[in-house]
């Protein structure tokens, strides 16, 4: 027999949770973000499409998943802030590495032009 609603919400706000939680590490600098983690969000999110969808009918016969229901709406707009965070992020990372970039092609200019003066 496949989960209740109820039980689907509250396993998918714990899988949002601990993703969330890494996210908040990777912009505090204690871990790394990479493509990988986005896609995790993926499956959790894909599987509150349906509940989603009937989330009106949903709190009008259950009353109870309510609570449930707008901790993932909460932790929605959490990752929603989170993901821009990330993009600011990763466009300061790729400003420094394009300024690396830069730099690494001068100095390797400057020494052919040092080795040809020899």
């Amino acid at each position: 027999m496949g989960a209740t609603p109820q039980q689907t919400v509250e396993r998918v706000n714990d899988c949002l949770s601990q993703l969330l939680e890494g996210a908040r590490r990777a912009l505090r600098g204690e871990s790394e973000f990479d493509a990988e983690d986005v896609r995790r969000f993926r499956e959790p999110l894909g599987e509150m499409t349906t509940i989603v969808a009937q989330s009106s009918e949903l709190r009008r016969l259950q009353p109870e998943i309510g609570e449930p229901l707008d901790l993932y709406k909460s932790q929605l707009s959490e990752l929603q802030t989170i993901l821009v965070q990330v993009r600011v992020m990763l466009y300061s990372r790729q400003a420094s590495l394009n300024a690396c970039q830069s730099h690494n092609t001068a100095v390797s200019r400057w020494v052919s032009a040092f080795q040809q003066t020899q």
